[in-house]
């Protein structure tokens, strides 16, 4: 411990998230004797947050690494914190920590273990998100948990909405509970005692509509995949469109039509009929931008998953 009475920490992180997770851990009173980034960094504030504090940065290929491994005990950290660390941390590498190596999780542990938690938790129409403290162990988000709380997910919040949320909320529970470790008064969970869930991450073909899918399915997975996300995509004509928003109300009729079809047009976009109702696509991206669609009523959109040639890159959404 340093002679405030703070912990020696080794960070490893990516993202605003982290970048503002280090900032608070030194504001605390702890010492960070290294930032440990992703060798492909989603963006450079971690790596910007440590030059400014003049924290040693280290961005190792391979983190379990002997040499790693030896590089990371020298500097002697007392704890371990993952903030978006896109490695598993193995044994050798946690015991360099006196008190071992605690995660930060956007998942309600046990449950939504894995990657793109909060992209999986919108498209199964959850109300709310956990963001979750725990130590790490062999498996993947398996870890006694520590702490836990919870934010709200609205019907019509999209990805970018929540993950401001977490962004936001994710650091002062990163304090909270170094600080309980720090005091010894840290109480552990066992989640071996609960079956939990885990979501695989999602990549490149994973953002195609199903229109025979139901309308609360496909309003939750269009604004899943939101901005910051790649964006849901349909097929018009042989050529992909993003469908960037849309509207389910879940008191309108449901009937059996032609799934994908626009069936109507109001002031806020174009009616497609889904599986068992309708959605109202609010905005696409058209060839001059983002835009409200004007799909003549009749006009059918693909159903089909399709990866083109000439589709737009997919984006990656961080974990």
């Amino acid at each position: 411990m340093t002679a405030s009475g703070g912990l020696r920490i080794a960070l490893y992180g990516d993202g605003q998230w982290a970048a503002d997770t280090l900032d608070r851990l030194t504001e605390a009173g702890h010492r960070i004797v290294a930032a440990v980034l992703r060798q492909s960094p989603s963006d450079a504030s971690l790596g910007d947050a440590a030059a400014r504090l003049r924290v040693p940065v280290l961005q190792p290929a391979r983190i379990n690494a002997p040499d790693v491994v030896r590089q990371i005990a020298a500097l002697q950290p007392d704890l371990g914190v993952s903030v978006a660390c896109n490695q598993i941390l193995r044994a050798p590498i946690r015991e360099a920590h006196a008190l071992g190596v605690i995660n930060f999780h956007a998942g309600k542990l046990p449950f939504y273990r894995g990657r793109n938690i909060i992209n999986w938790a919108i498209i199964n129409g959850e109300t709310e998100i956990g963001l979750t403290g725990h130590y790490v162990d062999d498996g993947i988000d398996t870890g006694d948990i520590i702490t836990q709380v919870t934010l709200p997910i609205g019907w019509t919040d999209g990805y970018g909405d929540v993950l401001r949320r977490v962004v936001e909320r994710m650091p002062s529970l990163v304090v909270d509970t170094v600080r309980e470790i720090a005091n010894g008064t840290a109480q552990r969970r066992r989640q071996a005692d609960h079956p939990g869930t885990y979501f695989g991450g999602r990549g490149e073909g994973d953002e195609w509509i199903d229109w025979n899918a139901s309308s609360r399915t496909i309003h939750n997975f269009i604004r899943a995949i939101s901005e910051p996300g790649p964006g849901a995509r349909t097929m018009l004509d042989h050529t992909p469109v993003i469908v960037w928003r849309a509207f389910y109300d879940p008191s309108w009729p449901n009937y059996v039509a032609t799934p994908g079809q626009v069936v109507g047009r109001q002031p806020g976009g174009a009616l497609v009929k889904t599986g068992d109702s309708t959605i109202l696509v609010q905005s696409i991206e058209g060839q001059t931008g983002r835009e409200q669609p004007t799909w003549r009523i009749g006009t059918r959109l693909s159903q089909h998953r399709c990866v083109c040639e000439d589709a737009p890159p997919v984006a990656r959404p961080p974990r």
